[in-house]
């Protein structure tokens, strides 16, 4: 579903003069129209206002009765908003005569926006409600079709310093205490793989004799896509399509593996819709996923089962609709998908009953901390910088700037409260560019886009309270360029962005209010992946890249090369400096530790972090040839810097390009060896000298 539809039918309404009349454009206004009482609520204007106007008889707010009341009212810094707070719970409308803007002339007309100030999220009361609300989407659809959607395009598309300790290898999960899951864990000697619907155990407790200890099983028509570990439970997180209700199921299946070679199987818990991801902390498992109902079906008068269903092998053995009592609608969003968000109570075995509730307003991003969950999805608005006059002309071209949406929940266990939502600007690339520290969440997003050379995209960096109330920000960075890593340390932001070289920005965010740009690093390349290796050095992984010239457009661009892996020394930083640096194989080498970080391997004993890689080179031409597949391992430190120890690639005698049944997904170790895993074939090796030990075939 289109997320530029959260910003309400008012802006919708008020662009259609300018599209349909060719006429000078009027002053405009947008606002989303629920805040908490914790939070302000802000109005935009294309028109700047006075200095002045804030406080005076041209703008004031008045309550459902139509009189007058007492709120703190400020111009925005962009001279082009009000936000409106200190409001207690009920209906407003924000009065802006035509003379608070500084230009009053006649094509600048009086505002008055609704607004709503809510204490808490209430649930849906009736299936009437829930149905006028999919009715209300359908209508907008149809609205769209005439209008808008014929007039704009869419744009194309706490850290944990802590290594792996211990005798055997961890997730390596970006906030210490919150557990990610990945497709391979160890526990106790044991390598537990997820492979198709099925998951094989691997005796690993003598690295010179592997042996399949015993593959779970399930049904052709299920998946397993992750496994997480809780004391003796093993959970597997899996997907299963239902063929009598037509609809697939996101489900957590909990064995007991006290005998690893003889799981015992516990209990099932599943929501519909898709997987987003899951996490483990305080001894609670999280699912949290999309579901997008078939509301359409209401245009055919059919009778529809708009709640998301669930199933909880310890309530029932049928799968049952989403209590009305367990759904809410998002503040200030008009969508059809649901969040769902289901948590289990890990502890004593798992046996009490899952707490599953769901949110009408979906979301894409991920983040979450010990004690707050972070969903966000992008807001897709407008594009205000093409001449009213041509809109028209150029319906089909017009691209749009992204915003993103923050929706914040407070959790403990199995009790989840809704906390809030804020909007900022831009886009975030992934949950590395999110952060909680002391109570704030920080956040990293471009706005614009890189090939839109009239307006260049610029990249920000937003501190929130626990409110979700901006307290802080670093804005316009790098100008024409957009994220590709982000990482938080502590009272540090590590922000690289990329068009033709990679700065490397260190940011100081120590002092909430005040967040600065300490130094700033250019080098060849960009890194897709940063990982801190101490307090004051980060790893980065990413590409190598180089100039060309392109004979069509006649111009030079900048195209990827090998990989690479840099060691980054921010001790100093207001200059941080590259120490050291490798090149990766060559032209068309890959990893998926690039974009996936679940992919590192780590070892603290040794200094060793590695990952699994496919190794090309270049050819006549633009071709690439095959090298080899495998993993590499390298010792990283401060003194020496980076220094390959491992190189576990191997390429057969005929092999053109790689074998995916054999492609090393992960790396492990368990005490004094390492073993690479792949979807049919697992081996061990010395981890001091990488002497190769067995290997298992796994059919």
């Amino acid at each position: 579903m289109k997320k530029w539809m959260s910003i309400g039918l008012i802006a919708v309404l008020a662009l259609l003069p300018a599209l349909l009349f060719f006429i000078a454009p009027k002053s405009e206004a947008k606002a989303t129209n629920t805040v908490f009482v914790t939070q302000s609520w802000q109005a935009l204007f294309s028109k700047e206002l006075k200095a002045n106007s804030a406080t005076s008889d041209d703008v004031y707010v008045t309550n459902s009765e139509g009189n007058k009341v007492s709120a703190t009212i400020t111009l925005g810094s962009d001279k082009k908003s009000l936000i409106v707070s200190d409001l207690k719970a009920g209906s407003y409308k924000l009065h802006v005569k035509k003379l608070a803007f500084v230009q009053s002339g006649l094509n600048t007309k009086a505002h008055s926006l609704d607004f709503t100030v809510i204490e808490k999220l209430e649930a849906v009361t009736s299936k009437k409600e829930l149905q006028q609300y999919f009715e209300a989407i359908l209508a907008q659809e149809v609205s769209e079709s005439r209008s808008v959607i014929e007039t704009f395009a869419l744009e194309d598309s706490a850290v944990n310093l802590k290594n792996s300790a211990g005798g055997e290898s961890t997730t390596n999960n970006q906030v210490e205490g919150v557990e990610e899951g990945d497709v391979v864990v160890v526990k106790n000697g044991t390598i537990y793989t997820a492979k198709d619907s099925g998951i094989d155990v691997i005796d690993a407790t003598d690295p010179e004799n592997l042996k399949l200890a015993t593959s779970l099983k399930l049904t052709e028509n299920r998946s397993i896509s992750k496994l997480a570990l809780y004391d003796d439970l093993l959970i597997a997180i899996g997907n299963e399509y239902l063929q009598k209700e037509g609809t697939s199921m996101t489900i957590a299946y909990f064995y007991d593996i006290t005998n690893p070679s003889d799981p015992r199987y516990v209990r099932k818990v599943a929501q519909e819709g898709s997987l987003q991801d899951i996490r483990v902390t305080n001894d609670t498992l999280y699912l949290i996923g999309n579901m997008h109902p078939n509301y359409w079906m209401l245009r055919e008068g059919k009778n529809v089962d708009l709640q998301p269903k669930t199933y909880d092998s310890k309530v029932s053995n049928t799968y049952e609709s989403l209590p009305l009592s367990k759904i809410s609608i998002l503040p200030n969003t008009l969508d059809s998908t649901y969040s769902l968000i289901t948590a289990v109570d890990l502890k004593d075995g798992a046996k009490t009953s899952a707490n599953t509730k769901g949110y009408l307003g979906g979301s894409s991003g991920l983040y979450m901390s010990e004690g707050a969950l972070y969903l966000t999805t992008p807001v897709y608005q407008p594009s205000a910088s093409i001449n009213a006059n041509k809109r028209t002309m150029d319906a089909m071209w017009v691209p749009r700037a992204v915003d993103t949406q923050v929706f914040k929940w407070g959790v403990k266990g199995t009790t989840m409260n809704f906390m809030g939502t804020t909007e900022v600007k831009g886009a975030v690339l992934n949950q590395y560019s999110m952060d909680e520290h002391n109570g704030h969440f920080r956040i990293v997003t471009t706005e614009g886009n890189t090939r839109d050379e009239k307006a260049l995209s610029r990249n920000h960096l937003f501190i929130l309270d626990k409110n979700l109330q901006q307290v802080g920000a670093v804005t316009d960075l790098a100008p024409g360029e957009k994220v590709y890593s982000a990482r938080f340390m502590g009272d540090k932001a590590y922000v690289v962005t990329f068009k033709e070289v990679d700065p490397l920005f260190v940011i100081d965010v120590a002092d909430p209010t005040k967040p600065t740009v300490l130094g700033e690093l250019k080098i060849p390349g960009f890194s897709n992946y940063l990982h801190p290796l101490d307090e004051t050095h980060l790893i980065g992984i990413g590409y190598d890249t180089e100039q060309r010239y392109e004979g069509y457009s006649r111009r030079n661009i900048t195209v990827t090369t090998n990989m690479k892996m840099s060691l980054f020394d921010v001790s100093d930083f207001k200059n941080p400096k590259e120490q050291s640096s490798v090149k990766i194989g060559g032209k068309g080498s890959h990893s998926e530790v690039q974009y996936n970080p679940k992919a590192l391997f780590r070892n603290s004993s040794y200094n060793y972090y590695g990952f699994p890689v496919v190794l090309y080179g270049a050819g006549k031409g633009d071709d690439v040839v095959y090298h080899g597949q495998g993993a590499q391992i390298y010792e990283i430190t401060a003194e020496n810097g980076i220094i390959l120890k491992g190189n576990l690639v191997s390429k057969g005698k005929n092999d053109q390009y790689e074998d995916w049944e054999n492609l090393v997904q992960r790396v492990v170790y368990v005490n004094d060896a390492l073993y690479t895993i792949a979807r049919n074939e697992v081996k061990s090796y010395q981890l001091s000298d990488f002497t190769p030990l067995d290997t298992l075939t796994i059919k």
